[in-house]
């Protein structure tokens, strides 16, 4: 069994996952020859047992275990208790001597009371004050007895506060010296790490172990400078919570996306079973038409996981970034700089009408670097003015993105959509225009560009059909049926834009709308 008290350690590295941290610490051993246990402390008490590592220089490493231990420390070591209490000794003393002083002086105030009483009394019957030699004695008399009494009332009173000061310092040193009474449990965890070695010496011991209630995630700052050229200052940081209960001082950090603790079996895979039944008479008579918002799916676009965690596109990478840091483990949050990088992109001003009736300034990059861009928190700022946040989602190196900056305050934009119905008498077919018309007003002093979007609804069924009528200068996607048109507005200028479709149904389709 390991002998002796344990040495401290002092942590190196950390290297923080989505779920927990990895903790690299050092410590310098006295070992003698041959084989022994040595205790090492500093190590979190949430330790993962299966994870400790242990290397030594100039000696094998034969096991390494953790022990858990609690010690009962008391509140005030003994000597210390001694020492208050000599000092409440010694105190009361000097308040005894002082209360005497105070009695003293109590006392020729007294007497210098009875002093001014008497002259008053003598001043009261005496018959013959003529005489400025007569008036100057009884003058001198009175001031000074007077100055008597104010002299020792002074005193009186500055011996009162003086007693009162050390009564209240007697008070907290007693209670001071009472917590050598009571006891606090202290937990600690050890590393014992077994070793055999070749030649008595110092030996440096470096311990690697996991611990959770530790945790990271990414958050970016992008900072838009506008002119000729503009550009994107990006800035990534990683965030910090731990609540291990270790203080890591001055040490390295690391980031790193990938999950240590993820099973690595493959999935049982279960058949998907489908079935197909026949309509009924009911259902064969009328088709119901449901209206449905439907996202335009891109290459990148991932689903969202069960619980939010480090998305690297499936790719483990780590960040290093440069100097040392130290870490409370308050679990409060702590953000470390990660990389900063400046990104040309193209701007343009975005206006979607049916989703928002204001322009947004849309910025356009390709993400450079060694690693991709990892989703998180966004701030996004013009200059020195932060003008919102916003999520990132992964980006790829080499892919193209696009962020928001904010809506630009010079335009504006009202839609406003009108409707007629018709209803054939001999077939039933129903007909329904819609006309959307979009009035854009630039309120600066500038000519403004603006990319503008809308929609029109796509038919999935036989028996609708949906027919553009008007899309006079518009680009027509008509696959996801979007309507694209960039518009140049005049300083202080307007303009229209129109848009007509019919929506076309045979008698048996049960419209939403």
């Amino acid at each position: 069994m390991p002998e002796g008290d344990a040495i401290k350690s002092t942590p190196k590295l950390v290297r923080f996952f989505e779920d927990r941290a990895e903790v690299v610490r050092t410590a310098t051993a006295t070992l003698s020859e041959g084989t022994q246990w040595v205790r090492v402390s500093g190590a979190s008490m949430f330790t993962d047992d299966r994870s400790v590592q242990a290397k030594a220089q100039g000696a094998e490493v034969l096991a390494a275990r953790v022990t858990r231990n609690r010690r009962l420390v008391p509140k005030l070591e003994y000597t210390e208790a001694v020492k208050l209490h000599e000092r409440v000794n010694a105190l009361r003393l000097e308040v005894q001597s002082n209360q005497l002083l105070q009695q003293r002086h109590n006392e020729l105030v007294n007497v210098a009371e009875k002093l001014f009483q008497r002259w008053a009394l003598t001043l009261a019957v005496q018959q013959n004050l003529a005489g400025d030699e007569a008036i100057q004695h009884w003058r001198a008399a009175s001031e000074a007895m007077l100055k008597r009494w104010d002299e020792g009332a002074d005193e009186v009173q500055r011996l009162r506060e003086k007693v009162e000061d050390l009564n209240r310092e007697i008070s907290e040193l007693a209670a001071r010296a009472g917590l050598a009474d009571y006891v606090d449990q202290h937990d600690e965890c050890l590393i014992e790490v077994q070793v055999n070695a070749r030649s008595a010496g110092d030996c440096e011991l470096e311990l690697t172990y996991r611990t959770p209630c530790a945790l990271w995630r990414p958050e970016h700052s992008a900072r838009l400078t506008q002119g000729k050229d503009p550009s994107m200052e990006w800035t990534s940081f990683g965030v910090i919570w731990h609540n291990t209960g270790e203080e890591w001082r001055d040490v390295e950090v690391r980031f790193s996306t990938a999950r240590p603790a993820a099973v690595a079996d493959a999935p049982n895979i279960e058949d998907d079973e489908l079935s197909l039944r026949k309509k009924t008479a009911e259902e064969r008579k009328e088709i119901r038409v449901e209206v449905r918002e439907q996202v335009v799916s891109k290459l990148e676009q991932r689903a969202e996981p069960d619980m939010p965690g480090v998305d690297d596109g499936g790719k483990p990478v780590e960040f290093a970034p440069k100097g040392r840091f130290t870490l409370a483990g308050d679990g409060k949050p702590v953000r470390v700089e990660i990389s900063r990088r400046s990104l040309k992109c193209s701007l343009e001003r975005a206006l979607y009408p049916e989703r928002s009736q204001a322009a947004f300034l849309k910025a356009t990059a390709n993400w450079q670097g060694e690693s991709p861009l990892l989703a998180g928190p966004l701030a996004v700022m013009r200059g020195a003015s932060l003008v919102g946040r916003t999520r990132a989602e992964f980006v790829a190196v080499g892919e193209q993105f696009d962020i928001g900056f904010g809506p630009e305050d010079g335009v504006r934009c009202r839609r406003a959509v009108t409707e007629q119905r018709e209803t054939a008498k001999l077939t039933g077919s129903q007909t329904i225009t819609r006309e959307v018309t979009l009035r854009l007003s630039n309120l600066s002093s500038d000519i403004k560009a603006i990319d503008v979007t809308e929609r029109l609804p796509v038919s999935e069924i036989e028996g609708l059909e949906i027919k553009p009528v008007e899309v006079k200068g518009w680009q027509q996607d008509a696959k996801d049926g979007y309507l694209k048109q960039r518009v140049e507005l005049q300083p202080r200028g307007q303009q229209t834009l129109t848009i007509k479709y019919e929506i076309r149904a045979k008698s048996n389709v049960i419209l939403p709308f």
